[in-house]
């Protein structure tokens, strides 16, 4: 493991502002125990603000050697857990597609996790394929919905035929991603002309980020970026998107789930939380909030403009 450096996605730059200090040591253990929903502890590196174009980001962080390791090991059983809540979410997501392209045609979801998006999509007629590094993940969405496509694999190295889908969405990922500029160029070669792209990020202008400061929930080592809507914008039209659109996102999980993450902080009341996760009725309360993120829009241009 390795902590790097890492200029700026948006404007290139190499010159930060200290945002928030730490608070997981550089020799912290194995970084994947601050991994995905089923971590075992919660925390974040280091969180700069670029000097040029205010992007925030985690600088220094974990090498891409870690990354790609710790994502194709992935096993998110607490992410698993909470399915049908997840179908809900992915049910809100799908009409936020179909606002913009009523028609179903061919989809792909790039970090698809256990292929929920997916799922709904088939059912609702597109022509879906998933793509995830975890290969628990791909099994998983393998037997969930065999009417589906799901490849294994890293989004920088997968190939798919150049303008082959109509819609390529990315919900929960970019903020994952090494490099985003460069994964968005890549997906942007699978769209046919005039095709759509979705997103959801966090976004760090949001009401919880700015109530919640140190402490808000997104702040975590697997966060690499940290947009709002002015620099996703940027890097989009940078990249060849036009037509930018954003609109808060609501999650919805069960209060058992709610009650475990908290208990993956130092400072949680561990015994409160730790019953909460596992009482069979805060399993079935569900809850429905933003914690700060947004979704995204954005049409292919052409030509691409950079």
């Amino acid at each position: 493991m390795t902590l790097v450096t890492r200029p700026c996605a948006v404007c290139g730059a190499s010159e930060f502002a200290p945002v928030y200090p730490a608070t997981v040591a550089a020799d912290a253990g194995d970084p994947a125990a601050y991994f995905s929903s089923s971590r075992s502890r919660a925390g974040y590196l280091a969180i700069v603000r670029c000097t040029r174009c205010d992007l925030v980001m985690t600088n220094p962080r974990d090498d891409d050697a870690t990354l790609a390791r710790t994502y194709a090991g992935l096993e998110d059983r607490a992410y698993d857990a909470e399915e049908h809540n997840r179908t809900q979410m992915a049910r809100a997501h799908l009409a936020f597609v179909q606002h913009h392209c009523a028609r179903p045609g061919r989809l792909i979801d790039v970090g698809c996790a256990t292929g929920t998006l997916a799922r709904v999509a088939s059912e609702a007629g597109w022509q879906a394929t998933g793509l995830d590094a975890s290969a628990w993940a791909i099994a998983r969405a393998r037997k969930r919905c065999p009417q589906a496509e799901f490849v294994s694999g890293l989004i920088e190295e997968a190939e798919f035929p150049a303008a082959g889908f109509d819609v390529v969405t990315l919900w929960d990922t970019l903020e994952h991603v090494s490099d985003p500029a460069a994964v968005l160029r890549r997906v942007r070669t699978w769209l046919r002309p005039d095709g759509w792209l979705f997103l959801n990020v966090p976004n760090c202008e949001s009401i919880p980020a700015r109530l919640m400061g140190r402490r808000w929930v997104l702040l975590l080592r697997e966060h690499l970026w940290y947009f709002s809507p002015r620099t996703i914008t940027a890097l989009l039209q940078h990249c060849g998107f036009a037509g930018v659109e954003t609109r808060p996102n609501f999650v919805v999980f069960s209060l058992a789930n709610v009650a475990d993450r908290i208990g993956q902080y130092p400072a949680a009341p561990a015994r409160v939380a730790g019953k909460l996760a596992t009482s069979a009725i805060a399993k079935r309360i569900r809850l429905r909030f933003p914690i700060g993120e947004m979704n995204v829009a954005a049409r292919k241009l052409e030509p691409p403009t950079a």
